[in-house]
């Protein structure tokens, strides 16, 4: 939080402007009782910017010196480790020095890990019971709990007594998971938090806010929560409760932002087209009953919504998602020229992106001609029209002198520098305003990569289940599966480097990205249908795999551990080969 609130400021102070809420990860689980095949499916997309490399690695099991400690370097959070810490894959930052965000995985126990959505606290709370500066943080938290627990209560408390002690830096909204039960929890303050165990008979879909309703703090078989939980709501003046229940969301959150509100919507509405939901709604149940069953196909589709077969537009592509066409010279008198061309993007360096959600209709950006908005690496942040920002540690952003960035979504903004006594002639043929029936969607162009987890029951219970994975935006980019033993992963998903690099999966993705954004009408629909035909090889042999994996790890777990290691790793390798062949035809184009 330090770190966003610093660069905030000097953004601020350089006459910068921010105009994107970035931290826009959506959230989704679904009971066993509603899945086609009776696994508990969750998932979330991991969204922050364009051109924020991602990496997917297996981190080994070790020994631990007596005294050995895990140190955020950002934060300075420290995690005091045990004697050992356990083998987990997970799917980390490539900028240690801002947080190791590993966000997603498995450890060798079969303990299952989802952090975290970012969530927003009502300001009467904060005064009570404030965030605290180097306390625990989403950049952090995977690493903490899959490498030191057994089962997923285990995690849960694992994190209660953490925050107990050195509390939160921010809010976060997380899943926890094994193969006997499912966690959802929501940090809430500075000291303050509740978990739920997951029913098996609902859904939920949770963007960036907090959604708990009603919980019994006395049900501590199905509840963990703070012991100040109704004491600080109390004290804040936000208490408020139902049959002497605290009612959390109601008692904690700050008000939803309009693009947590159209992708809350337009993801209940996907996996439940009858459901009674609207955009006009100021309630927002976590959890959802419904008569239809819902596929692995159904989640994937929700990670991928870019507002598909409904009334509405993108908003974060306005123009050439709908054919509109963006145009802008600026000529100096020196003879330079300055050109976007239509449906181009302005490419940020490496370690910067500032852009607007443009589905949120209290925000608009305030950015005069020739002024450009420039933000780091690892920033999220959110700012709506007449309210102060409101940012967490997760959220990191960096304004740095002389780069050029992109400007507020659905617009393009091209500065020429001007020295002293030159003149400057612009003629500009800007992208339309933003519609009114254009929405923040879920599968927004910021998201670095998404996963989707499924647990059965069938499954051993330290091997549970897979999780899916779309490196890079699950727009242009196929999900694979990943069973919770395997050994290590291909190379192309180890590549390091903050810039692109043509051995890379994620950055192959990201330029593919980049390439259909440019065209999103026309391009869209065809990349979509070849990503589709790479997946479906995957598809095809799942279930064909789990069958044999569990046959397998009966007989010799380790023997099972290489063999899926090895089937998996070709399917990636065949996968990102493919998609090399992709980004080549339409670089060529």
């Amino acid at each position: 939080m330090k770190k966003l609130l610093t660069s905030m400021m000097a953004m601020l102070s350089a006459g910068v402007l921010l105009t994107q809420p970035i931290a826009a990860c959506t959230g989704v689980y679904v009971g066993k009782d509603l899945t086609e095949d009776g696994s508990v499916i969750f998932g979330r997309t991991e969204d922050l910017e364009q051109s924020h490399n991602k990496t997917f690695v297996v981190v080994e099991a070790t020994e631990n010196e007596e005294g050995a400690k895990l140190v955020d370097e950002y934060t300075k959070f420290e995690f005091e480790l045990p004697a050992e810490s356990y083998k987990y894959f997970a799917v980390p930052d490539t900028t240690p020095e801002w947080g190791l965000y590993y966000e997603a995985g498995y450890n060798e126990y079969g303990v299952a890990m989802d952090a975290t959505t970012t969530t927003y606290t009502n300001d009467e709370v904060l005064a009570v019971d404030p965030l605290v500066e180097n306390g625990l943080s989403e950049g952090i938290m995977t690493t903490v709990v899959l490498g030191h627990v057994k089962t997923a209560r285990e995690g849960v408390e694992l994190l209660a007594s953490i925050i107990d002690e050195k509390g939160s830096s921010e809010g976060n909204g997380l899943i926890i998971a094994d193969k006997n039960e499912t966690w959802y929890m929501e940090i809430l303050s500075g000291h303050q938090y509740a978990a739920m165990k997951l029913p098996d008979d609902m859904f939920a879909v949770f963007p960036n806010s907090f959604f708990l309703e009603t919980v019994d703090v006395e049900d501590t078989e199905n509840v963990i929560a703070s012991a100040d939980l109704i004491k600080t709501a109390e004290e804040a003046g936000t208490y408020v409760e139902e049959e002497g229940m605290i009612r959390v969301a109601d008692s904690y959150a700050a008000e939803i932002d309009p693009g947590s509100i159209s992708r809350y919507w337009s993801g209940v509405k996907t996996l439940d087209p009858d459901a009674e939901v609207s955009l006009d709604d100021t309630e927002f149940p976590f959890l959802h009953s419904t008569d239809k069953t819902i596929t692995l196909d159904d989640v994937m589709s929700l990670q991928r919504n870019r507002l598909e077969d409904t009334d509405y537009i993108p908003a974060d592509n306005i123009a050439s998602a709908t054919g509109g066409q963006v145009v802008k010279e600026t000529e100096t008198t020196e003879g330079e020229e300055a050109e976007v061309t239509e449906g181009e993007e302005t490419e940020a360096s490496e370690s910067e992106e500032a852009e607007a959600t443009e589905g949120e209709e209290s925000e608009e950006a305030e950015a005069t001609e020739g002024e450009e908005t420039e933000v780091a690496e690892s920033e999220e942040a959110e700012a709506t029209e007449g309210e102060e920002t409101e940012v967490t540690e997760s959220e990191e952003a960096e304004a740095t002198e002389s780069e050029e960035a992109e400007a507020t979504e659905g617009e393009e903004c091209e500065e020429a520098e001007v020295t002293e006594g030159e003149e400057t002639e612009t003629t500009e043929k800007q992208e339309p305003e933003k519609p009114e029936n254009a929405l923040y969607p879920i599968g927004n162009k910021n998201t670095m990569e998404a996963h989707i987890f499924q647990i059965y029951e069938d499954m051993p219970e330290q091997v549970p289940g897979v999780m899916w994975l779309a490196m890079g935006s699950p727009t242009v980019s196929p999900y694979l599966p990943y069973f919770g033993n395997i050994n290590d992963t291909i190379s192309a998903y180890q590549v390091e480097t903050n810039e692109y690099d043509p051995d890379s999966f994620y950055w192959a993705v990201d330029n593919l990205l980049t390439i259909m954004l440019e065209d999103e009408e026309n391009l869209k629909p065809e990349i979509r249908e070849k990503i589709l035909a790479i997946e479906k090889a995957g598809k095809d042999k799942y279930e064909e795999l789990r069958q044999e994996l569990i046959t397998m790890y009966a007989e010799d777990p380790q023997a099972a551990a290489e063999w899926i290691t090895e089937q998996t790793m070709q399917l990636a390798q065949d996968a990102f080969d493919q998609i090399k062949d992709l980004e080549a035809e339409y670089v060529e184009k």
